[in-house]
Parts: structure tokens; C-alpha cells; sequence
């Protein structure tokens, strides 16, 4: 799947910022209603994921420049 470099770079900060949509929701709807919980699994998967894709990226930038030198 193709997807332009400059949507490529962001999604970590996508991935954060609706991981962390989701968990406001999940607190703005309270404990009380049933889909709380499955915001805030989702919230924190995207959190995750966002955080994961990150340190994947880094880390492969940084072993293809030490190979480079």
C-alpha cells in the first residue's frame, strides 16, 4: 500500500493523538457506560502502536546510517 511520504511520516503522531482522543472520550463518557472500556482499549492499543512504530522507524534509521559511515 502506497501512502504519500508526508502521511508515511505522521502516522506515529496520528497514531498518538487518536489514541489519546479515544482515552478523553473514554473519561468524558464516564464509567458508568459499557463502551468506556472499549475506548479505552482502543485508546491505549493506538497509543501503543504509535510509540512501537516510532522506535521500529529510529531504529532502523539509525543501523542504515551506521552502515552508510
Amino acid at each position: 500500500m502506497y501512502l504519500p511520504t508526508k502521511i508515511y511520516e505522521a502516522l506515529p503522531k496520528i497514531y498518538l493523538a487518536v489514541g489519546a482522543l479515544f482515552i478523553l472520550g473514554a473519561v468524558y463518557i464516564g464509567i458508568d457506560h459499557g463502551p468506556m472500556v472499549g475506548y479505552s482499549v482502543v485508546g491505549l492499543s493506538c497509543i501503543i502502536a504509535g510509540v512501537l512504530v516510532h522506535k521500529i522507524r529510529r531504529r532502523a534509521r539509525s543501523d542504515s546510517e551506521s552502515f552508510e559511515a
